[in-house]
């Protein structure tokens, strides 16, 4: 039964978390040998004040350019 847990900025929508655990879901179950219905993804969603890169904490959702920079959706990374 393997679980792959996802942590990720907050933010983002449901269908793209839907097509994320499809994609996960098909990709594990073949490198695996693994029953796709045996398998679970878990998504935690981490608020950008909550989570820093390069040792800056994103900026807050609607915070504009101030602190770490642009709000999460704007950014590369988690």
């Amino acid at each position: 039964m393997p679980i792959v847990r996802v942590e990720m900025l907050a933010g983002r929508s449901p269908e793209l978390k839907q097509r994320l655990a499809a994609e996960m879901t098909a990709l594990v179950a073949r490198l695996c040998n693994s029953d796709p219905s045996h398998i679970y993804v878990m998504f935690s969603d981490v608020q950008p004040q909550d989570w820093a890169v390069a040792g800056k904490v994103f900026a807050a959702p609607g915070a504009g350019a101030a602190g770490a920079g642009a709000a999460a959706a704007d950014r590369e990374g988690p």
